[in-house]
């Protein structure tokens, strides 16, 4: 930046880190909830979808009210997994229908991989900037200040 603040210096304001926290927790809510049903949907294993949505939903809101380190942690690790989920059942989900004894469409059509790519670098473009919005302990900011 030509002022001479990084971005990472820039995440690493307080009240700024709330207000994407709280973008992050809206998107989650109004974009990433449709997906939660097609992701749960051909689980290997058993998951109740309440739980895919509620633990997320409280995840992201625990560091709007109190920005702390653990809330740091529980919300890029559910960022990080997040991703590595949305990359599996995108590739996978779309690979199975190549395995079929019919085949519905033989290649991906442009749509899907544009909408496939678009999710992949969302999830990871969140993780990415949870991670450089680390909180900064009390003792250090006292001292930027």
């Amino acid at each position: 930046m030509k002022n001479g603040i990084s971005i990472t210096k820039y995440l690493k304001r307080d009240k700024l880190q709330r207000v994407i926290y709280g973008v992050i927790l809206l998107f989650w809510v109004f974009v990433g909830l449709d997906f939660v049903k097609y992701k749960y949907a051909f689980s290997p294993f058993y998951f109740d979808i309440f739980y895919a949505m509620v633990f997320p939903t409280i995840i992201l809101i625990a560091p709007i009210i109190i920005n702390r380190k653990i809330f740091w942690l529980l919300a890029f690790t559910f960022a990080f997994l997040h991703g590595i989920w949305t990359v599996y059942k995108v590739l996978f989900s779309s690979l199975v229908n190549f395995h079929r004894d019919y085949v519905p469409s033989p290649t991906w059509n442009l749509k899907d991989i544009g909408i496939s790519l678009l999710l992949i670098v969302t999830s990871f473009l969140v993780t990415w900037i949870i991670w450089k919005m680390q909180p900064i302990n009390k003792n250090t900011m006292q001292h930027n200040v």
